[in-house]
């Protein structure tokens, strides 16, 4: 799973990379993609609870792109190729330099049209390709599906807006899983203020406010991506004092890592026991049948049943032996949607 921080040149998109990568600002601006743990408190009571010889979260990986204003040819075709092939971009919005609340709503509409304007360049090309091979072609129909699309999504381009407001029937999304548009993708703003903001969350409202206008879902969270890859290259113990001697409960970059991976449509389950404490991973809608395939092929292959339990009620009895004994532990078959926080053991025969 590839999430892609983008934004225009001193945005401070690669702060915000070191942030939640946790490397330095030297080996960020060196190494452009690291993986990231997804914080998940529940796993760390588990961890608590079962004592493990090992705890592990579930990782994505971030990468730091070019410039969103670069002059570069290549960094700039780079740059839409990376994020063509991203499951979620992370628009960092640069309200720590700008003079004004309008200047911070100018660049979050400005890089919102170089992403339409990519994203209808690439509509017109294909457009014309594909009106050139049905005049020629002898089997039309798919080519006409694809066009039909191309038909659909183009005037909305024009006005300059996301695909966000269009429905589509699972042709077009399987279509549209291809394309590559970018104004289709999930996506996460960052408001990335200064260390004299008087009131960030005034920022983070605006900015919502005009994604509303422009009717855009997306989230959007507020942090200083400065300071918090300070913090994130701290030790443990100077890390918690100075986030309890500045009143902060949770990092920034924690709260947009959570953020993002809600934004992909992703839920987490848990595998627990005296060797591994473990999140894992899935789409919203997998079957108990996925979640064994998450952990290794041969469970799916020889999937027998799943023993499923709450984590709020193994953390509440203190032992999965107590929540058997009260009924809360269930067997499910192949066909079970996993929910998120179920702890899982898959029981297997191959």
């Amino acid at each position: 799973m590839k999430i892609s921080i983008t934004g225009f040149g001193g945005s401070g998109k690669t702060s915000l990379f070191a942030a939640c990568t946790g490397k330095t600002m030297e080996d960020a601006i060196r190494q452009s993609v690291g993986v990231v743990s997804v914080p998940d408190v529940r796993l760390n009571k588990l961890s608590a609870l079962f004592n493990p010889k090992k705890t592990v979260f579930t990782a994505i990986d971030f990468l730091d792109t070019h410039a969103m204003d670069s002059h570069v040819k290549q960094e700039k075709i780079s740059l839409f190729e990376t994020l063509r092939s991203s499951d979620c971009l992370v628009c960092v919005i640069s309200a720590f330099r700008l003079m004004s609340d309008e200047e911070m709503i100018d660049e979050l509409n400005r890089l919102r049209l170089d992403i339409v304007i990519n994203d209808l360049d690439m509509a017109m090309k294909r457009r014309e390709r594909l009106e050139k091979e049905i005049k020629i072609c002898k089997d039309k129909a798919d080519k006409q599906k694809e066009l039909d699309l191309i038909n659909k999504i183009q005037p909305v381009l024009e006005q300059e807006k996301f695909l966000y407001s269009l429905e589509f029937s699972k042709d077009e999304l399987a279509i549209m899983s291809n394309s590559g548009f970018l104004s289709r993708k999930p996506c996460v703003y960052v408001v990335n203020y200064s260390e004299d903001t008087k009131d960030p969350k005034a920022l983070e409202e605006k900015v919502k406010k005009q994604l509303e206008i422009l009717g855009d879902p997306s989230p959007v969270i507020s942090l200083n991506a400065s300071v918090e890859s300070e913090i994130a290259v701290m030790e443990p113990e100077d890390r918690d004092e100075f986030l309890k001697e500045y009143g902060i409960d949770e990092c920034g970059k924690d709260k947009l890592i959570r953020a993002v991976y809600q934004r992909i449509n992703y839920i987490t389950f848990f595998t627990v026991g005296e060797d591994e404490c473990r999140s894992w991973k899935i789409p919203v809608g997998s079957t108990a049948v996925d979640a064994a395939r998450a952990i290794h092929t041969d469970l799916a292959r020889g999937f027998i049943r799943a023993e499923v339990v709450e984590t709020e009620d193994i953390l509440r009895l203190k032992s999965m032996h107590e929540a058997k004994k009260q009924g809360l532990v269930r067997l499910e078959g192949k066909t079970y949607l996993v929910k998120d926080g179920d702890i899982i053991n898959i029981m297997f025969n191959i």
